[in-house]
């Protein structure tokens, strides 16, 4: 799963950072290390299913944010909230209308999305409104243009203005530190059952 941290910038687009988690079968939980600023954290699935995760109007360092993510987080996409008249609406009318679900489902909506955005119920005085910022679904992970996978693997990094770290995420049959290793031809083995459990050693 990819985890979105972004961080809000006054006057200013918001800054995101994309990181990738993937969670063993026997397990139901991981731990994300994160050192960046940040104000919300969406986490998506690869069936392009979001779930809002974190939401803090301060960012505070060294904290621990410990996070259960159920259905009630889910971020809906405008094809299940409007009828066909008002999706088949220009963006500009159509998000005219973007208050009204937070409205008529709150408080169980606490976001959604449509192709360019993404969006947040909040509360404003007595009302639930929607506040939307632009989120590219399809954003291209080549670490701008400087990465190191190999055999198609997706790379993401902690910034995209001064990255520090960064990671692959490899595509089906490779596996490895920069997804170069491949289980395409060959038998089970104990490297390709174990190639998610692998722990790669630092120098200290």
């Amino acid at each position: 799963m990819l985890i979105h941290f972004i961080r809000v910038i006054d006057n200013a687009p918001p800054e995101r950072a994309t990181t990738f988690k993937t969670i063993p079968i026997h397990q139901n939980s991981i731990i994300i290390y994160w050192s960046r600023p940040f104000h919300l954290v969406f986490v998506e699935l690869f069936n392009k299913s979001y779930y809002l995760a974190v939401i803090q109007r301060i960012f505070y360092p060294s904290t621990t944010i410990v996070r259960k993510i159920n259905s009630s987080n889910r971020c809906e996409h405008i094809n299940g909230l409007f009828n066909e008249t008002i999706i088949k609406l220009h963006l500009l009318r159509r998000i005219k209308y973007y208050h009204v679900p937070c409205q008529r489902h709150s408080p169980k909506l606490s976001c959604f999305y449509d192709d360019i955005h993404l969006c947040l119920c909040n509360n404003h005085g007595s009302h639930r409104v929607a506040n939307c910022f632009e989120f590219d679904h399809h954003m291209k992970s080549d670490c701008l243009g400087r990465s190191g996978c190999e055999n198609g693997a997706q790379c993401f990094q902690d910034s995209s203005t001064c990255a520090q770290t960064s990671i692959c995420v490899c595509p089906a049959c490779f596996y490895g530190v920069r997804c170069q290793f491949s289980t395409s031809g060959f038998g089970l083995s104990l490297d390709t059952i174990l190639a998610h459990d692998i722990i790669v050693p630092k120098l200290l």
